[in-house]
């Protein structure tokens, strides 16, 4: 099992150089790759215009290799867009948006991009899916994965919803991103390896807490009310090798890290 993070946790306080020494003395070995940096403001993806495919090939390659002399691998590339809008001309975007991240994406060192569906709304799901068909053909050309994470909140809100979706598209380059929090409020961690089994490619580690109303809160891992434990017992089964903390800061990330690794050497024996 290897353990990264999200790496704008680091990236928007810190330059690349900075943030990669920092993920690494935390312990992590790989990150998801953000595409907000503090030394490359005129790029921020913060900009609704924006996303890693504006940065170019030669930043693309100079931030590969600052996180590669750093000793961190570059596992999936932040490229979250909306992919089912209501509103078609912001749809469009998102969908040119998201092949670019897609054609940009091994200059930054990732064989995968990230992205959720969207929020949800009367048809979001057959507009997730339409979407997704015109972003596919470009994936499979450039030969990277597209990665969905289901959120409660959006049009994609359960495994069994994202399982549909993904026949429907029947991509060989489309699986998943597992976050259980995002759908604790739904799935099991059984069901949901039950269900996506070898769609999953990459996972979250934050955790959840779910009221008496059924509402979601979501602190960093171990705080809340997924079972850990038996999470990485499954991705184990199911030959799933890369786990990625997110919802914590640099001050919190060692200690989220530490508590993740001694779940890893309980499972594993070690």
């Amino acid at each position: 099992m290897e353990l990264g993070i999200r790496s704008i946790i680091y990236t928007r306080n810190h330059d690349r150089a900075e943030a990669a020494r920092l993920i690494r003395e935390a312990g992590f070995v790989g990150v998801q790759v953000s595409s907000t940096y503090s030394d490359l403001p005129d790029q921020s993806s913060a900009h609704p215009m924006m996303g890693p495919g504006t940065f170019g090939a030669e930043i693309a390659a100079e931030t590969t290799e600052i996180f590669h002399a750093a000793g961190l691998g570059t596992w999936v590339l932040d490229c979250y867009n909306d992919l089912s809008n209501a509103d078609d001309e912001a749809r469009a975007r998102s969908i040119t948006q998201m092949c670019a991240g897609i054609e940009i994406a091994k200059a930054f060192g990732c064989d995968a991009v990230a992205t959720e569906a969207g929020r949800r709304g009367v048809n979001g799901f057959e507009r997730f899916v339409d979407s997704l068909r015109q972003v596919m053909p470009t994936a499979e050309a450039e030969g990277v994965k597209v990665c969905i994470e289901c959120s409660y909140a959006q049009s994609v809100p359960s495994v069994w919803t994202l399982a549909g979706a993904i026949d429907e598209v029947g991509s060989p380059n489309l699986g998943v991103l597992l976050d259980p929090a995002n759908i604790l409020c739904y799935d099991s961690v059984e069901r949901m390896f039950s269900v996506l089994s070898d769609r999953i490619w990459y996972t979250h580690a934050k955790d959840c807490n779910v009221d008496e109303k059924g509402m979601p809160s979501f602190p960093s891992a171990g705080q809340g009310q997924v079972d850990w434990h038996r999470f990485v017992e499954l991705m184990g089964e199911h030959g799933v090798t890369k786990l990625i903390v997110e919802y914590a800061n640099e001050e919190t990330a060692p200690e989220v890290y530490e508590f993740m690794c001694g779940i890893v050497a309980d499972v594993e024996g070690s």
